[in-house]
């Protein structure tokens, strides 16, 4: 398939192309930068200048739409949403317009409500799924609902194909890519040994840790949960590759959580009472990916306990 990739040239980015290109997929990056991927086309521009974005999805079959404010605190709240929102609307009517009738949109686990909440929130249950209530306090968080909405009022009112990935948490962990990645999106702040530092390392080693901002969500407010960002793009490829689903939102995360201590432990501290719907054993996630893996055949293949990052990690001890 011929594929535009809006934010090809973000952090994600260089792994989803990487990932389609791999797969025999022809990919173009439809960004303010170009990708720093070998094989991928590059079409300069932005998703709120509708008449740019209808002209790059000409000739294409497919978007994967990942351009996208990543967090709250790098823009006003107001800026967020619109680009968020706004901008999801103009890559859908954009392919609309065009005549593509499947859009995979980057959604984030933060729609839930469990990522920069100002006030305590408690799931209902765990592990957390797709039908659990969404609460987001946060601009972002509430951005991509309304942006998962979006997508849905496009699939029901047009036809368009629509999946949403709620993404959760990616990690940069085997080295040769996260040099990419450092180079790409948010991250140009960072080498790879900062990034490792400034967003990981006291995941593991410090629960309760201040963190920067902006920056990522402390552990327990995410509910520890950890996506390697080569199982994030395999994801994608798998929406894209989907020929039945009409609209349909997922969770998208490891099998394992970002913390150190045992699930039954975390969860004892933090949510005590909280109903088990089922056994969490060992460092389980407190996230269900059934439904991805029941209807998109997602199955996670990497953990941070094995990984380049993980060496790294035992150095610094």
């Amino acid at each position: 398939m011929r594929i535009l990739i809006t934010g090809g040239s973000g952090t994600i980015g260089g792994y989803v192309l990487r990932e389609l290109i791999q797969a025999g997929h022809s990919v173009t990056s439809y960004s303010r930068t170009a990708p720093r991927v070998e094989g991928a086309g590059f079409i300069q521009g932005d998703i709120m200048d509708p008449d740019s974005l209808e002209s790059a999805c000409q000739g294409h079959d497919a978007v994967i739409h990942l351009a996208a404010v990543p967090g709250p605190g790098r823009a006003t709240p107001a800026q967020l949403i619109n680009v968020n929102v706004v901008g999801t609307a103009n890559v859908l009517e954009a392919a609309l317009q065009a005549g593509i009738d499947k859009v995979v949109f980057a959604s984030s686990g933060a729609a839930t409500g469990f990522s920069f909440q100002r006030q305590a929130l408690v799931p209902r249950y765990l592990p957390l799924d797709e039908a659990h209530p969404c609460e987001p306090q946060d601009e972002y968080g509430l951005s991509k609902l309304l942006a998962e909405l979006t997508c849905k009022r496009y699939s029901d009112g047009f036809g368009i194909r629509t999946i949403c990935l709620r993404i959760n948490n990616n990690w940069y962990l085997e080295r040769a890519s996260a040099e990419v990645a450092v180079s790409s999106g948010w991250a140009q702040q960072f080498d790879v040994e900062d990034l490792w530092t400034v967003r990981y390392r006291k995941t593991v080693e410090d629960a309760e840790g201040d963190w920067p901002t902006p920056g990522p969500p402390a552990p327990h407010k995410i509910l520890w949960a950890f996506t390697d960002a080569r199982d994030a793009a395999q994801s994608f490829r798998l929406a894209l590759e989907n020929e039945t689903i009409r609209h349909e939102v997922f969770l998208i995360n490891g099998d394992d959580t970002c913390s150190r201590e045992p699930t039954a432990e975390l969860i004892a501290r933090h949510y005590p009472g909280v109903p088990l719907n089922g056994p969490l054993e060992g460092h389980a996630t407190v996230w269900s990916h059934e439904k991805a893996t029941r209807l998109l055949g997602y199955r996670p293949k990497y953990t941070w306990r094995r990984s380049d990052f993980h060496t790294w990690l035992e150095q610094q001890q």
